[in-house]
């Protein structure tokens, strides 16, 4: 019996050391292009597993979300973001389309966003 008492701890610090060594994040993105519709053109929209923030990318900028600037109708940050990137990939595009267009992308990151949120758990 006193056998088993001794190995006990040295079996629960094995077993502790395994799943903190083996539970390492590796920092990862989740990207998916979006299609907002035929009078803008596609963003490549990017979401960090770890604690980044999200941004959009299109030829070679990026749109950063930020923290830092959540609301409750963005508890995200992204709304900067957002408007920055319609700007740029719906020049061609009318007022109702840029709207219809930031709540599609809106949604879209969203979506996103959550995914990314769900890989970042390790399982």
């Amino acid at each position: 019996m006193r056998r088993k008492l001794l190995f006990a701890p040295i079996i629960l610090g094995a077993v502790f050391a395994f799943l903190t060594l083996g539970c390492e994040k590796e920092e990862q993105e989740v990207c998916q292009k979006f299609d907002l519709g035929e009078h803008c053109e596609i963003p490549n929209v990017c979401c960090p597993t770890g604690d980044g923030d999200c941004y959009i990318e299109y030829a070679d900028q990026r749109f950063y979300c930020d923290k830092t600037k959540a609301t409750p109708n963005d508890p995200y940050g992204c709304d900067d973001a957002e408007n920055q990137a319609i700007e740029v990939l719906c020049v061609a595009a009318s007022p109702e389309q840029l709207m219809a267009a930031k709540v599609e992308l809106s949604k879209l990151t969203r979506k996103l966003m959550q995914e990314a949120r769900t890989l970042s758990v390790c399982h």
